[in-house]
């Protein structure tokens, strides 16, 4: 199919979202581009690759302050400046792993079983995880392998 350069955002009904190329002569033959968790990256790709301006202002406004989940916003107290950045997706593994922690502080957990209790798809866990290692909530004490589950260490914040 030939790339028209009509690029437009369509959503699914499990939330996530694609970018799709519309064939020039065929209205109605779509390719997808990419797909997306959030709505606003597929915009700003399509708005893109389609050669328009990537953000209005209100947008950049909206995007400035990241997206948290009600049950993140209470979890977070008001002194824990460095728990205020944290992404919704970091929040729920976060939450995942301190409701798990032994008295050392210290999860022992397969990747499959922390990303279904945090909710979050299995091949983001990875990047999570090394955010949450590189901002110092957790310390990974041994990862995982196809015999045994990764130790993790909730840090104290």
């Amino acid at each position: 199919m030939a790339m028209s350069g009509t690029f437009k955002t369509i959503s699914f009904d499990d939330g996530t979202y694609a970018v799709v190329s519309i064939d020039a002569d065929d209205q109605k033959k779509m390719e997808v581009v990419a797909t997306f968790f959030d709505v606003e990256r597929a915009r700003d790709y399509a708005s893109k690759e389609s050669g328009k301006p990537s953000r209005s202002p209100v947008r950049a406004e909206a995007r400035a302050e990241p997206r948290r989940s009600a049950a993140h916003q209470a979890d977070v107290s008001p002194e824990s400046a460095a728990a205020s950045d944290l992404s919704e997706r970091q929040a729920s593994v976060l939450k995942a792993l301190r409701n798990r922690m032994n008295e050392k502080h210290e999860v022992e957990m397969r990747a499959a079983s922390l990303a279904g209790a945090a909710k979050i798809p299995l091949g983001s866990l990875h990047s999570v995880l090394q955010s949450l290692e590189k901002k110092n909530f957790i310390k990974t004490a041994r990862t995982g392998s196809a015999k045994a589950p990764a130790i993790y260490e909730v840090l104290e914040n």
